[in-house]
């Protein structure tokens, strides 16, 4: 039976009161949501973060807001903030293949490859040309060095992130594993099209070029992901290690004084900055460089016996220093070790007073000392002052100097 005109009426309008401030808030957060999709685009990543919180509290059953929000923490590496993200997205959306996707990236990030293939093909069976979802999949697959697996997988990736270079960059990546260069190598350099600021597509390239036997286009590569990244530790490290395959061993110290200036606690910058001031016979520098070595690697034993050998001969000296000082406080010297003659028959014509060597009858040494003519002039050599240098408990040198005269 109909409800009376009446009623309805009045059903209607009370019905329109209770639901206009729910439409306002929606059409509201539809507002924040299209402005947190436009910083989106642009990479704007903290305007878009609050566009979107903006929306969800306009109206908290976005899933869409949900789902982009928890990308954006995502990319900051808030992972837990943005699975929170993608759950909410799927209780109001169980089949939003997106949010699928997007769970699947962040267990790709905490390595949980079960889940991560999980989730990713739940992704897939809704929508099987999701290229977020290949592209996770074959990440999955890269990650465990399932390279055969993964080259199909990102190369679905690439028929929808045509423009990417991180695409690009992982079928280089996968075609590498493979050892199959010159694929790598055509991979790399559709990354650095993409993006020809990728300085760590250059990187890599430069590796193949020298895997390849072109140390040339290798040094080129390298050096370009230098100017493009000057921080980056890892060109420089490239760079560190053709000079040093090359034995132009003051531009490697150069790269590896570069590096710890970047960033003291690359253990390797400093061994290998060690080994290079040994080589140049600075040893001070050397034994500073070793020290900050073991700073930062401190159960290292073959570093350790090292040092050690590289101190013997300065210990050995100081040593033989301190027999010439004074001691006590009289302020007498000390008695001088007997000299062992090097001629038993010219200790007969020798006038000084010397104790009897126990060796010379295997008796011990009387009590009176023997009183022996004097040498002619001249028959002992003057002795020679030691060249050998620098006593271990000095302060080492400070490397400062060295990098400050590093160009730029």
């Amino acid at each position: 039976m109909p409800f009376p005109v009446k009623f309805s009426l009045k059903s209607a309008c009370l019905l329109f009161l209770l639901t206009a401030p729910l439409f306002a808030d929606d059409q509201t957060g539809q507002y924040f949501l299209d402005k947190g999709n436009v910083y989106l685009k642009e990479k704007r990543t903290e305007t878009a973060i609050q566009y979107y919180k903006e929306a969800l509290e306009q109206n908290p059953y976005n899933a869409e807001a949900h789902n982009n929000l928890g990308e954006l923490y995502a990319k900051k590496n808030m992972q837990d903030d943005a699975m929170e993200q993608f759950d909410k997205a799927l209780e109001l959306q169980p089949n939003y293949p997106q949010a699928l996707s997007n769970k699947s990236y962040v267990y790709v990030q905490k390595r949980v490859f079960p889940q991560a293939a999980l989730y990713a093909r739940k992704a897939l069976k809704i929508d099987p040309n999701l290229g977020s979802a290949h592209y996770n999949l074959g990440m999955v697959y890269l990650l465990q060095k399932q390279y055969q697996t993964a080259i199909p997988e990102l190369k679905l990736a690439v028929r929808s992130f045509p423009d990417s270079p991180e695409v690009y960059e992982r079928l280089g990546d996968a075609y590498v594993g493979q050892s199959r260069n010159e694929e790598a190598r055509a991979y790399y350099w559709q990354a650095i099209q993409a993006d020809p600021l990728d300085a760590s597509a250059r990187t890599k390239m430069g590796d193949v070029d020298q895997a390849m036997g072109d140390d040339k286009k290798a040094i080129e590569q390298y050096k370009a992901s230098e100017d493009l990244d000057p921080s980056s530790v890892e060109a420089h490290y490239k760079m560190a290690d053709h000079y040093e395959g090359i034995r132009d061993w003051d531009n490697a110290l150069k790269e590896y004084l570069l590096i710890q200036s970047m960033d003291e606690e690359q253990a390797r910058a400093h061994k290998q900055s060690a080994l290079i001031y040994e080589r140049q016979e600075e040893v001070g520098l050397a034994l500073y460089q070793w020290g900050k070595y073991l700073e930062i690697v401190p159960n290292d034993p073959e570093a350790k016996q090292h040092v050690a050998d590289i101190r013997k001969p300065l210990l050995t000296k100081k040593q033989v220093e301190e027999l010439g000082k004074p001691k006590g406080t009289s302020g007498v010297p000390p008695a001088a070790p007997a000299l062992q003659a090097q001629d038993n028959s010219a200790s007969a014509n020798n006038g000084t007073t010397v104790a009897a060597n126990p060796s010379d009858n295997g008796q011990a040494p009387s009590s009176a000392p023997t009183t022996l003519s004097a040498p002619p002039a001249g028959a002992f050599p003057t002795p020679t002052p030691s060249t050998q240098l620098v006593p271990v408990d000095l302060a080492q040198p400070s490397p400062t100097a060295e990098i400050a005269t590093i160009p730029h």
